[in-house]
């Protein structure tokens, strides 16, 4: 059986301090519908490919400050896809300290909305 891979690279970052959210997505791109699993949710386009991923609580889930979310050097999504499980993980790199340290949260749920297999993947680095 092939294995689907798909790649996008995010062309915007944005951290809303008050909510403390953290927004991963591709401008312009169409959307077909949103997947919720553990308060983060996903936004898939035509395709069934990432377009946008939203971390609600993101300092508490990285177990960072809200301050070290405004220092994000790099973000990397992966979304592995069977036939009866979803698995997100997220790894951020944060420039604390003038070090760079890596986070990283991941979340699992059953496929019940029939996603097809595979892994689908999102990228961005801040320069």
């Amino acid at each position: 059986m092939a294995v689907n891979q798909i790649h996008t690279d995010a062309d915007t970052i944005d951290y809303d301090y008050e909510n403390d959210s953290l927004f991963l997505f591709t401008k312009g791109a169409e959307h077909k519908h949103s997947l919720v699993l553990d308060n983060i949710i996903i936004d898939f386009g035509e395709g069934n490919y990432i377009k946008g991923v939203e971390i609600q609580n993101a300092s508490k889930r990285f177990g960072v400050s809200k301050y070290a979310l405004k220092k994000l050097h790099q973000i990397n999504v992966n979304l592995n896809v069977s036939d009866e499980k979803l698995e997100l993980n997220i790894t951020l790199t944060l420039e604390i300290r003038n070090k760079y340290l890596p986070k990283a949260i991941v979340a699992a749920d059953i496929n019940e909305f029939n996603i097809p297999s595979g892994t689908m993947a999102m990228s961005c680095g801040i320069c």
